[in-house]
């Protein structure tokens, strides 16, 4: 039989050592979104995963390690739900990326109420993670809305609309999700103009009426080309 090329065997290994890692990574996310940090082994992990511990330490240094990379995958994921799609109208990208948020924190619901939205005192390192994910969402959102991120009305007023967003998270996932996610994203979308209007009576600079003709766009009329 003929032997496997060398590069076959190393690409074959390499693969698996990503696969391994992925599932360890997938496995931590689990077991920090139902118990506390210091309740979780790192033999808990590797256990749940079927792999030795020391697997383990060699990706990841220690459970601090593979704890804080697993923070940063899964805000990773959430943030990619923000991202420019040219071609794609403004007033469809912002219900859709919204939509598909809180659609990941449903499925994840313990990790987002234990990790996503618990609060800095938690974790603060964990919460800035997630801060800095916000901040891009924020950012993405003016940018689609043609706004200027870097004044400091705006700046402000947009912290508050991503506070908003948390805020609504947190009520719909504890109390069962009572409202379906599209009426909830339609609320979403006048709090965001809301936000902009205020942030428009400090800088007056800002055009509401546009900002209002994309967020409260009839959803029927974006959904034409799908």
């Amino acid at each position: 039989m003929k032997a496997e090329p060398e590069n076959g065997r190393m690409t074959a290994r390499s693969e698996q050592a990503a696969e391994t890692r992925r599932r360890l990574l997938e496995a931590a996310v689990e077991l920090f979104s139902e118990r506390n940090f210091d309740d979780v082994a790192a033999a808990d992990i590797a256990r749940s995963v079927g792999v030795a511990h020391g697997l383990l330490f060699h990706y990841f240094g220690s459970k601090r390690g593979i704890y804080l990379e697993a923070m940063r995958v899964a805000a990773d994921q959430m943030s990619a739900n923000f991202t420019l799609r040219p071609g794609v109208p403004p007033g469809r990208q912002v219900r859709e990326a919204l939509k598909n948020h809180f659609e990941y924190l449903a499925a994840h619901r313990g990790f987002a109420l234990r990790l996503v939205l618990a609060g800095r005192g938690v974790d603060p390192e964990t919460w800035e993670v997630f801060e800095d994910r916000r901040r891009h969402a924020v950012e993405w959102l003016l940018q689609l809305l043609d706004i200027d991120p870097a004044g400091d009305a705006m700046r402000m007023m947009g912290r508050a609309f991503a506070g908003a967003i948390d805020a609504t998270a947190v009520h719909w996932l504890e109390s069962g999700q009572p409202f379906d996610v599209d009426a909830v994203v339609d609320s979403l979308a006048h709090i965001a103009l809301a936000a902009i209007r205020a942030a428009a009576q400090l800088d007056p600079t800002l055009d509401c009426d546009a900002v209002e003709a994309i967020l409260l766009s009839d959803r029927t009329s974006e959904s034409v080309d799908d």
